[in-house]
C-alpha cells in the first residue's frame, strides 16, 4: 500500500497529470460555456466591424473626392463673387448718390420757393407800411395846410364831391 501513496503522489507531483486535468477542466469548461459560439460570435462582430469599416473608409474617400472638387475652384468662385460684390456695391452707390444729388436739388428749390415767398411776404408788409405811413404823412401835411388855411377845407371838399361825380358816372 505504501506502494500506491508513493505512486499516487509522484502521478500528483507529475506536471503531465496537472495539465492533463487542467485539459479535462478547459473541456468541460468549454461545453459548458460554450466558447466556440462566442468565438464564433466574436469572429462574426469583428468581420461586420470590418466590412463597415471598410464602407466608411469608401464614404470617406468619396467625401474626400468631393471636397477636392469644391475646392479646387474655391479661389475662382471667391474671385467672381468678390468681383461681383464690387459692382453691385459700385452700383448702389451710384444709385445713393444719384438720390441724393436729386433730394439736394430739391431741397435748393423748396429753399429759394421759401426765400422768393419770404422776399414778397417782406416786399408786401414793407409796402403796407409804407403806404401807412404815407397816409399818416398826407394827413399830418393836410392837417397842417388846413389848419394854416381854413378856406382849403372847403375847397378840398367840393374837389372830393367833383370827384366822386365822375367816379360814378
Amino acid at each position: 500500500m505504501n506502494e500506491l501513496v508513493n505512486l499516487w503522489n509522484l502521478i500528483l507531483e507529475s506536471n503531465t497529470f496537472n495539465f492533463v486535468v487542467l485539459i479535462v477542466i478547459l473541456a468541460i469548461v468549454m461545453q459548458k460555456l460554450h466558447i466556440s459560439d462566442v468565438i464564433e460570435k466574436m469572429k462574426d462582430e469583428i468581420i461586420d466591424k470590418i466590412e463597415k469599416s471598410k464602407l466608411a473608409k469608401e464614404d470617406a474617400a468619396e467625401y474626400l473626392a468631393d471636397a477636392k472638387l469644391k475646392v479646387e475652384h474655391l479661389e475662382e468662385d471667391i474671385a467672381k463673387k468678390i468681383a461681383l460684390a464690387d459692382t453691385q456695391a459700385h452700383n448702389v452707390g451710384e444709385t445713393i448718390k444719384e438720390a441724393a444729388q436729386r433730394k439736394l436739388k430739391q431741397i435748393e428749390n423748396n429753399v429759394e420757393k421759401v426765400i422768393e415767398a419770404e422776399e414778397k411776404t417782406i416786399v408786401t408788409s414793407l409796402s403796407d407800411e409804407a403806404s401807412l405811413e404815407s397816409v399818416r404823412l398826407a394827413e399830418q401835411i393836410i392837417r397842417e395846410k388846413l389848419a394854416k388855411d381854413p378856406s382849403l377845407h372847403d375847397r378840398y371838399i367840393n374837389e372830393s364831391i367833383e370827384e366822386l361825380e365822375k367816379a360814378v358816372l
